[in-house]
């Protein structure tokens, strides 16, 4: 990773959202270690300001606190939700339940979107500038050799 960070001139800002998770964490310190941003600003539900997806002023309020002077140019999207206490990965269809669906599409497919629209606009009109939403293997539609987990892989597709 810290490689293809070397082809950014030197200076600006990257910011990681999603950046208490494992990619998020990862990410972030191959970021801090390549020296390349003279910036890097890191959300999380935890974070200040903290972001949640389903609430798009959270959103709106840190792509305020990460613009700057100094030129944004790295916004990665590291967030996602594969499951939590009420809501465990499926294992077959006969497991699918309406209200873990429209959270797992709220939470992986219109939060992006909502992060797409208040970040995007900070990056630059020309010059390198990157915008990256990631996803895990097992958000993969046509690598599914382990069945299951179909919330998760519909709303990340």
């Amino acid at each position: 990773m810290s490689d293809g960070l070397h082809s950014f001139a030197p200076g600006g800002s990257a910011i990681v959202l999603g950046a208490s998770g494992g990619l998020g964490t990862a990410l972030s310190d191959a970021i801090a270690r390549s020296g390349r941003f003279g910036r890097l600003v890191k959300f999380s539900r935890a974070s200040e300001p903290a972001i949640d997806l389903l609430d798009e002023v959270s959103l709106e309020r840190a792509a305020k606190y990460a613009s700057g002077n100094d030129g944004v140019r790295l916004v990665i999207d590291a967030t996602g939700f594969l499951h939590d206490d009420r809501h465990k990965p499926e294992k077959t269809w006969r497991n699918l339940e309406p209200d873990k669906l429209a959270r797992a599409f709220a939470l992986n497919a219109i939060g992006p979107a909502l992060i797409v629209k208040h970040f995007l606009p900070l990056l630059p009109p020309s010059g390198k500038a990157v915008f990256a939403t990631l996803s895990a293997r097992v958000g993969s539609i046509g690598d599914n050799r382990l069945g299951g987990w179909y919330s998760y892989r519909a709303s990340k597709a």
